[in-house]
C-alpha cells in the first residue's frame, strides 16, 4: 500500500511541476507581448525566441493615459490568464491596466506603428528582406579548420522556403530558410534528404524546427549555417560533429554519393 501511495504522489508531482518550455509552440496558449518587453520567465524560456510562443506587437511610445484611464504601453492579455505579478498588482483587477482579449483572440496590429526607443539589445518586431536563394556552399565545410572560425548557436523558427537538390531527390542536400519572426531569416544547410528521412526528421515548408548550427560570425545572417542537429516531427536528429563532419558519412553515405 505504501508503494502505491508513493507512486501516486510521484504521478501528481510530475503532472504539477513538469513545465517543459519546449513542449508547445502554439500561439493560443500564450498572450501577445510588446516588442522590447523584458522576459518575465525564470526558467529556460527566457533563452527562447519570444515569437516562438507569443505574438509580438510593435512597441509604442507612451503618450499619457489612454481612453478608459488605462496607461499606454501595457500589453493586452487573454481572458483567464493567471497573473505573473509577485507584488501588490496580483490583487488588482487586471482590466485596470490591461486590455482583456477574448480567450483565443488576438490584438490587432496597427498598420503604421510609432517608432520606439527600445534599446537594440532587446527583441524588436522588424520587417526584414528575405533572401530567396541560399548562399553558395562553402568548400571549407569539410576542412578540418572550419570549426575554428565558426561558432555554435541555437536556431528555431518556421521553414519558409526549401532549396537544394534534396528538395527534388533523396540523394541531394536540403537547405532551409528559417524565420523566427524577429531576426532576419537565415539559410541553414541540413543534410542529405535520405539521411533526414531515415532519421525521422524529414522537413517541409511551413513546419516549426529548432536545433543547433555552426555559422561564421563575420558573415552574420548573410552566410550559410551548417546544422549540427535538428528537431522536427517530435524527433531530435544529430547531423554533424564538432568538426562539421556529416554523420551520414559514417553510415555509408559517402559511398552512396560516389555511385
Amino acid at each position: 500500500m505504501a508503494l502505491g501511495i508513493v507512486f501516486s504522489l510521484a504521478l501528481v508531482l510530475t503532472a504539477v511541476f513538469n513545465e517543459n518550455p519546449w513542449a508547445d509552440h502554439t500561439y493560443g496558449k500564450a498572450p501577445p507581448i510588446l516588442a522590447g518587453a523584458p522576459s518575465p520567465h525564470m526558467d529556460a524560456r527566457d533563452n527562447m525566441v519570444c515569437s516562438s510562443c507569443h505574438i509580438v506587437l510593435p512597441a509604442q511610445k507612451p503618450t499619457g493615459p489612454s481612453a478608459g484611464g488605462r496607461p499606454t504601453g501595457v500589453l493586452p492579455i487573454a481572458q483567464g490568464t493567471p497573473s505573473p505579478h509577485r507584488d501588490g498588482r496580483s490583487e488588482m483587477p487586471c482590466a485596470n491596466c490591461h486590455t482583456i482579449l477574448p480567450k483565443g483572440g488576438q490584438a490587432a496590429v496597427p498598420a503604421a506603428p510609432v517608432a520606439s526607443d527600445v534599446p537594440p539589445s532587446l527583441a524588436q518586431a522588424v520587417t526584414v528582406a528575405m533572401t530567396l536563394e541560399p548562399p553558395a556552399l562553402e568548400t571549407a565545410e569539410a576542412a578540418g579548420e572550419a570549426h575554428e572560425r565558426m561558432v555554435s548557436y541555437r536556431y528555431q523558427g518556421k521553414i519558409v522556403k526549401m532549396a537544394g537538390t534534396g528538395a527534388t531527390t533523396v540523394w541531394g542536400d536540403i537547405f532551409i530558410l528559417v524565420d523566427d519572426g524577429i531576426n532576419e531569416p537565415l539559410w541553414i544547410n541540413l543534410a542529405p534528404s535520405y539521411f533526414l528521412q531515415a532519421s525521422g526528421c524529414a522537413v517541409r515548408p511551413g513546419i516549426f524546427v529548432k536545433g543547433t548550427a555552426f555559422r561564421d560570425p563575420a558573415q552574420g545572417n548573410q552566410g550559410l549555417a551548417y546544422a549540427a542537429s535538428v528537431m522536427s516531427n517530435g524527433e531530435v536528429c544529430a547531423l554533424r560533429d564538432n568538426h562539421l563532419k556529416g554523420l551520414w558519412l559514417e553510415t555509408g553515405g559517402a559511398d552512396v554519393e560516389e555511385r
